[in-house]
């Protein structure tokens, strides 16, 4: 199929973004999540919401796998035209980043209410290797006169908001601490529609939810690169 590559491309960011919003829309009104602000990951402890969640971002992140691959290739000449090791990293880069859209689909699928401990993990290796994914092909496209600033200012933002991130959540954590004399207490007990939703809470939320926006406003920038590939 002509232009398959972009098309995939498309339908792994339409698909999540509609999966992340109809999973918000299903479990907020039916009083089953606080509507501000959720952690993604709190969205999904019961059906529909479980089952939309799981198969839609699913889909979505085996599709970046299968483009990685695409990428990798894409990159290849490109690398090699750099020089200075990039043709290793754009090795290591691929095989980080199919390692990520592994954990991701696991994240996904195991949900954290009942798999605390491996979705976590999971998830935290996703969010990294896809940063540094993004990051690295950024940098390899810029170096190759292939400059974006919707793509840096993605890159940019990505990195802050996943900083962020892990700096409330600390601070969440040490907060509760004080409460419940135990400082992986939230990650034993997410929050549920009636947790007392503290400003550090609030905040890790929000800059998961930037972040990950900032993931897909950024996966829309490779469109062009991958005009005329097919899979």
């Amino acid at each position: 199929m002509k232009n398959s590559a972009k098309k995939l491309l498309e339908i792994s960011v339409f698909l999540g973004l509609a999966t992340l919003v109809i999973t918000y829309i299903v479990s907020t009104t039916s009083g089953r999540v606080a509507s501000f602000i959720p952690i993604i990951s709190e969205m999904p402890f019961n059906e529909p919401e479980a089952s939309i969640f799981g198969t839609g971002l699913g889909i979505s992140i085996f599709s970046f796998l299968i483009l990685a691959q695409v990428f990798h290739k894409l990159f290849e000449p490109l690398a090699k035209g750099i020089g200075q090791n990039y043709e290793n990293w754009n090795d290591m880069i691929r095989i980080m980043a199919t390692f990520g859209a592994v954990c991701g689909i696991i994240t996904v699928n195991f949900s954290w209410n009942i798999f605390p401990i491996l979705h976590g993990v999971t998830a935290f290796i996703l969010f990294t290797s896809f940063l540094i994914w993004g990051t690295f092909a950024y940098t390899l496209l810029e170096k190759s006169g292939k400059n974006n600033d919707i793509r840096k200012y993605a890159v940019y933002a990505g990195w802050i908001f996943y900083i962020l991130m892990i700096i409330f959540s600390v601070m969440d954590n040490l907060e509760l601490r004080e409460k419940e004399n135990d400082f992986f207490y939230r990650m034993d007990n997410p929050p549920t529609v009636e947790t007392e939703r503290t400003i550090y809470l609030n905040l890790t939320a929000f800059c998961e939810w930037a972040m990950v926006f900032s993931f897909y406003t950024g996966a829309l920038t490779y469109r062009k690169e991958l005009e005329g590939i097919n899979i």
